[in-house]
């Protein structure tokens, strides 16, 4: 048999092995991947596990995607197929109790009467006349019905969490109930929990938290003067408790005392709590107070939150721009905390998982002699944080004085603690009724019938929309993008305090851009060493141009000036100082970005020029060993 039968034989044998390869790997091992992301994001996590394996009964997932609608949309092709694959990938985990179909809603066809009927969103493509439809639809054997509307390939960081509280929200009969007090309109005003939203324009909307807490359980808001919280409620969340009168603080001691689950966030500075201004009386709201606190339970159960002090730290500030008050730069606002995730407590399951929880002028707690709970800090400080005065911030603040005097502490302050432990009433004899007399009402409880356990964080700006959450309009749907782990943290502490650990694991697995940190320690050490100067000097240059005004307005009525020869010298010199203090402040502002900008210049020569070069490198050697052994090989 000739060579180039042989040849020929093999090149086709090659080929149909190629190919039978191709197919096989295609139809058994289509979702096989390796995940090298930090966080194993394309991988299901061990939360998503074990909901999937309790199922108890079979639910089914349609995915409906107009396929042929998106295929001029290579974005949104590519991410259908990540979602198609997840979801086959929740189909094989659950062996048998999820059934996956996938449908196309084309046009004027029964799929597509449905997807708009199970509320899916339609979304118009620019020169096509049909609309994309990319969305689930999700039900269960007792008619349950839940949904996506559309996948946004924008929140693809949480595709994971979306599908598994989808399945969870299926899989779980019974909702945990929680009430909230509070002395904020948390929930606008004269919201219609059945309409969803605020009817009229004229008063606040209801908080972002308060639809996200909406979609996991049952929530109900109780008066602010409640005397009794009913037993049956699973998470009582008591927000900005400002000077709450002793019959509802009775009311939450009593609660507590007989085993129910309290979170409270208060504030020494709320800046949330903007007071209605009297135009008879505009010091009223500059005078009014931002403060919430419960010292009289706090004490009873072992801990309080300083009465004064506002954590400042540089360290984890977040920039903020003030206009004019800092010359229109972003600059290190120390009252404004983004905290890491080294400075959460990793034993517990709250926050172990948790990446960044966004804070404004929060205060801190502390243990008290002789307390009989165990003080478990959640979220602190980092070790260089320094105390504030509260009544700076609401009469004084000025954002960059605070960053110019500005001195490192040593210390580590807990911002968010976990309080256990037996505990006594903090009303022994009683309550006082309308005659002034203490009494002990029936049901009276002096002591905790088991451990309490409560949750106490000093802040509740971290509530407020701007530090979790950005709100996009998209074609008419409101859509919420988090931007911090603050509602991660909040649902993570109910589920913890009501033993429904399913979803933690899994909530917390978003993907927010992680900053170079050697960039930012570089950013904040330039600013540690030339924002005092540039200060300064700044400081030299309005008080020059000021000089400069005062003496060239030294007229008489005639318009002649009356400056000598000595004055205009001046003028002059002081025109050279303004100058020369105007280049150095240039300077000054450009050495804030020197070692940045060469930084910046090794990663990208390290990530776009080094692995070509590397590449190119190892080519020419391989390609020298080659020609050089072929060379050895002619002269044997």
């Amino acid at each position: 048999m000739n060579k180039q039968l042989l040849s020929t034989l093999g090149l086709v044998l090659a080929i149909i092995l190629f190919l039978s390869f191709n197919i096989v790997t295609n139809g058994n091992l289509k979702s096989a991947r390796i995940d090298l992301t930090q966080d194993n994001l394309y991988t299901l996590s061990e939360g998503t596990l074990n909901i999937i394996k309790s199922l108890k009964e079979p639910l089914t997932l349609r995915f409906y995607y107009s396929d042929k609608v998106a295929q001029e949309l290579p974005s949104v092709k590519a991410y259908a197929q990540r979602v198609q694959e997840l979801l086959e990938e929740y189909q094989r985990a659950a062996d048998g109790m999820i059934n996956l179909i996938v449908l196309n809603p084309e046009p004027f066809s029964d799929n597509e009467q449905r997807a708009e009927d199970y509320g899916l969103q339609a979304v118009p493509i620019d020169g096509k006349t049909d609309q994309l439809y990319f969305g689930l639809v999700g039900s269960n054997l007792l008619d349950g019905v839940e949904n996506i509307s559309f996948f946004q390939p924008e929140k693809e960081d949480v595709l994971e969490y979306d599908l598994t509280k989808l399945v969870y929200k299926l899989s779980s009969a019974d909702k945990k109930t929680i009430a909230i007090v509070s002395s904020l309109p948390v929930d606008g005003e004269g919201y219609d929990p059945l309409k969803g939203y605020a009817p009229t324009n004229d008063g606040p909307k209801p908080w972002a938290v308060m639809a996200e807490l909406r979609q996991m359980f049952n929530v109900s808001v109780l008066p602010i003067d409640i005397k009794r919280i009913p037993s049956s409620i699973d998470v009582l969340m008591v927000i900005h408790p400002k000077e709450l009168e002793d019959g509802i603080l009775y009311a939450i001691d009593q609660y507590v005392l007989g085993g129910g689950k309290l979170i409270t966030f208060v504030d020494p500075y709320a800046e949330i709590d903007i007071p209605e201004k009297d135009p008879d009386n505009p010091m009223n709201a500059m005078l009014a107070s931002h403060s919430s606190n419960m010292p009289l339970l706090f004490n009873a159960w072992g801990f309080e939150r300083s009465p004064t002090d506002v954590v400042a730290d540089r360290k984890t500030a977040i920039k903020v721009d003030f206009g004019a008050r800092t010359n229109n730069q972003p600059i290190d606002y120390v009252l404004w905390q983004s905290i890491p995730s080294e400075q959460m407590n990793a034993e517990q399951a709250i926050t172990n998982h948790l990446k960044k929880v966004e804070m404004a002028t929060a205060g801190r707690f502390q243990t008290i002699e002789g307390a009989t709970t165990q003080f478990i800090p959640l979220i602190s400080s980092s070790n260089e944080a320094m105390m504030v005065d509260k009544r700076v911030v609401q009469f004084r603040n000025d954002p960059m004085a605070l960053l110019t005097k500005y001195q490192a502490g040593t210390l580590s302050y807990p911002i968010a603690v976990r309080v256990t432990g037996a505990v006594k009433s903090a009303f022994p004899n009683g309550l006082k009724n309308e005659a002034g007399i203490a009494e002990k009402p029936s049901g009276y409880l002096s002591e905790s019938k088991q451990d309490i356990d409560v949750i106490a964080i000093a802040d509740v700006d971290m509530l407020q929309d701007r530090f979790w959450v950005q709100l996009q309009d998209f074609y008419g749907k409101e859509i919420a993008y988090s931007t911090s782990n603050n509602i991660d943290f909040l649902i993570n502490a109910i589920d913890e305090l009501t033993d429904s650990h399913g979803l933690i694991s899994v909530r917390s697995r978003v993907g927010f851009s992680r900053p170079f940190e050697r960039v930012l320690d570089l950013q904040r050490e330039a600013e540690k060493n030339y924002r005092t100067k540039e200060r300064e000097l700044q400081k030299i240059l309005t008080e020059t141009e000021q000089h400069i005004a005062r003496m060239q307005v030294e007229r008489s009525g005639s318009g002649e000036e009356l400056l000598n020869d000595d004055q205009k010298q001046e003028i002059a010199d002081l025109r050279m100082m303004k100058n020369k203090t105007q280049q150095q402040l240039r300077e000054v502002q450009g050495k804030l970005r020197q070692d940045i900008d060469k930084l910046d210049t090794q990663l990208k020569f390290f990530n776009i020029g080094l692995v070509p070069i590397l590449v190119a490198f190892l080519a020419v050697l391989t390609g020298w060993m080659r020609v050089r052994k072929r060379t050895k090989g002619r002269h044997q």
